[in-house]
């Protein structure tokens, strides 16, 4: 997603002040701030990967027949440990990045609620998912 903006992506300014785009003067030295700065990377990118989803909910299943590409399975999310508190010189960030990842919650919430109502009518048709019997259409009537 290197070619995606922070705008494109849905983060704003969550992911303009990253590590990797400072220049080498401006690096971070106190580890308390590397450690939060990279804990704020993987978020980042949690969120960017929802959005990808969002995008496109089959991702590597939509993928052709054949291909070497497989869905990956998710691992069971887990709060990093970071020494002390969030320093000042990360608070933007992590602003920015809790309004992104409040903005994929409701668009990941509005997508699930679309998809419980598209089930239930596909439920309601008679016959869908019932494969026993048989259902004839008459189309000569």
């Amino acid at each position: 997603m290197a070619n995606q903006t922070d705008t494109e992506s849905g983060l704003g300014e969550a992911g303009s002040t990253n590590a990797a785009s400072l220049p080498a003067e401006a690096m971070p030295v106190d580890a308390g701030l590397a450690a939060w700065m990279a804990v704020l990377d993987v978020l980042e990118m949690a969120v960017q990967a929802a959005e990808r989803t969002l995008k496109d909910p089959l991702g590597p299943l939509a993928i052709a027949a054949g291909s070497v590409a497989e869905p990956r399975a998710e691992r069971r999310w887990s709060p990093p440990s970071v020494p002390g508190p969030l320093p000042a010189a990360a608070r933007r960030r992590a602003v920015a990045l809790a309004a992104a990842q409040e903005r994929v919650a409701l668009r990941l919430e509005e997508a699930r609620q679309d998809m419980a109502r598209q089930l239930q009518a596909v439920s309601s048709v008679p016959g869908v998912g019932d494969p026993s019997s048989a259902i004839y259409l008459d189309v000569n009537g």
